[in-house]
């Protein structure tokens, strides 16, 4: 006999001014169970979560937990009742310990003062019964590991007693031996009952991690089903609501002549890399996190220094000594960091979009800027790249992950770069606005461009690349191209296993 659900909602409906962010979503999650919760960005997602977890109150519509209809004040009524949620970004204290933060605001106390032995001996039975005994109580969060604080968060929402834990986004900054601990974790947590939703832009984790899937978009349900019965296409294709026969997406460019070249580069990390891109290809860069991919694709641009080697552009050799200079030369990098180095909050998109150019002398007349000229090219980039906004003023903080990333790619594009070098163009950002960058990469290789990217998604990278290299430890472990560009091969070679290889070029 199937259990009965340990939380449902039922028709539940959040309006804010002038936007319906979820409408009449019905959901089932049943103890032990974990549930793929999926969508693009704008789906409703992290409202669902927000309700769910006390953050908002629903404008219509029911949440039921343990057989009976709650009404959440606030997070903190949600986690006295045992939900709790894990969000991407830790919510925790670097300089306290792992006790500490796990019992934050309910220290154990006796005679007035903090019993420090029953504190360490809960939080060490809290961790042995999720399988994270190797973690010790006493050791200062700042100087953790990102997947080890990723498990003090769940143990802080353990130390609740919590029976449902919503994890949105949990592997967005771990490594793969990390995610695989937070997968165990989980298993754990399962095998105690504890009933999980598990909000992922990752379809592989989905596929690996969850029992069935509940799909949104616009707000609304499309779709659930057993996780064993699914498939990644018909996945996609509810979530964006057409047919798609192919999620990565290669142009019909043939690659042309090289048109940037790296011989010999060397710095602190990187050892002696030899690399080259042509115009009309896609070149993809994997290999595992610290393996230099981030620092090669700087170093060609001038954003570290090398201490030898040869960097050539068209023939000849260049010498950056700012990203700048690589721009006015017609070369442009991207960052990973979206967030951190790429956009500015709390200015609007159109600001975002034509801050490099401007930094280059673009739209600059007598030392002035000619803002018209600025404003009506950022609005033909927003509109070239689907930036989906009411309109160009919006502050691009309040845009979703996806449009946020389309910013970053016009603030590149808008500078008419010959070379474009992308590092990490489809972290964070959902499905259907991953598959408008991949169709944008191979415009731009149809148009004659040569694009670099770094990826961490193996998929992608097959998927995508006309030519793939591999790194491991500061150095290319193999060039790739045609029926070699295939998993066993790119795994096995940023692993470093086995000697270099060149494709033919």
């Amino acid at each position: 006999m199937k259990p009965s659900p340990i939380l449902q909602t039922r028709n539940l409906t959040k309006v804010f001014p002038g936007v319906v962010a979820l409408d009449d979503v019905s959901l089932q999650l049943f103890p032990g169970e974990v549930l793929g919760l999926v969508g693009e960005n704008g789906a409703g997602k992290s409202t669902l979560m927000k309700l769910i977890g006390g953050v908002y109150a629903p404008t219509k519509g029911q949440i039921i937990y343990n057989g009976q209809e709650v009404h959440f004040r606030n997070p903190k009524d949600a986690l006295d009742a045992g939900i709790s949620i894990v969000y991407q970004e830790l919510n925790l204290i670097p300089h306290l310990s792992v006790a500490e933060n796990i019992f934050i605001n309910r220290l154990p106390r006796k005679g007035g003062f903090v019993d420090w032995a029953r504190l360490y001996a809960d939080t060490r039975r809290i961790l042995a019964e999720s399988g994270m005994e190797g973690i010790d109580p006493r050791a200062t969060v700042a100087e953790l590991p990102i997947g080890v604080k990723q498990s003090v968060e769940i143990a802080k929402a353990l130390s609740y007693d919590s029976r449902v834990i919503l994890f949105d986004e949990p592997t967005s900054s771990l490594t793969g031996p990390e995610i695989e601990n937070l997968f165990s974790v989980i298993r754990r947590l399962q095998e105690r009952g504890i009933g999980i939703i598990y909000v992922s832009h990752h379809l592989d984790e989905i596929f690996e991690i969850t029992n069935r899937i509940h799909i949104l978009r616009d707000g609304r349900t499309v779709a659930v089903m057993p996780t064993s019965e699914a498939t990644e296409e018909n996945v996609v294709s509810k979530m964006v609501g057409r047919d798609i026969q192919n999620i990565y997406y290669k142009g019909s460019h043939t690659p042309e002549d090289v048109v940037l070249e790296a011989v010999g580069i060397t710095d602190g990390f990187l050892k002696d890399v030899n690399f080259k891109a042509r115009r009309s290809e896609v070149v993809g860069i994997y290999g595992l996190l610290g393996s230099g991919r981030t620092e090669l694709l700087k170093a060609l641009v001038g954003a570290r220094p090398i201490q030898r080697g040869e960097i050539k552009l068209r023939g000849r050799s260049v010498k950056f000594g700012h990203p700048h200079d690589a721009i006015k030369n017609g070369m442009i990098y991207s960052s990973e960091d979206r967030k951190g180095e790429n956009l500015f909050f709390g200015n609007p998109i159109w600001k975002n979009i034509t801050y490099l150019a401007i930094q280059v002398g673009r739209f600059v007349k007598g030392g002035f800027v000619q803002q018209q000229e600025e404003r009506r090219a950022a609005e033909e980039y927003a509109r070239k790249l689907n930036v989906k906004a009411p309109s160009i003023d919006v502050d691009v903080y309040h845009l979703s992950g996806g449009n946020q990333q389309k910013v970053c790619l016009a603030k590149a594009l808008i500078n008419d770069p010959e070379v474009i070098l992308l590092d990490e163009p489809t972290r964070g950002i959902d499905v259907g606005a991953k598959l408008e960058i991949y169709r944008l990469i191979a415009e731009l290789a149809d148009q004659g461009k040569a694009v670099v990217f770094v990826s961490s998604e193996l998929p992608e990278v097959i998927g995508c690349a006309d030519r793939v290299y591999t790194m491991s430890e500061g150095r290319i472990t193999a060039e790739l191209l045609g029926d070699d560009i295939n998993e066993e091969n790119v795994l096995k070679y940023c692993l470093h296993m086995g000697a270099v290889e060149e494709a033919t070029s």
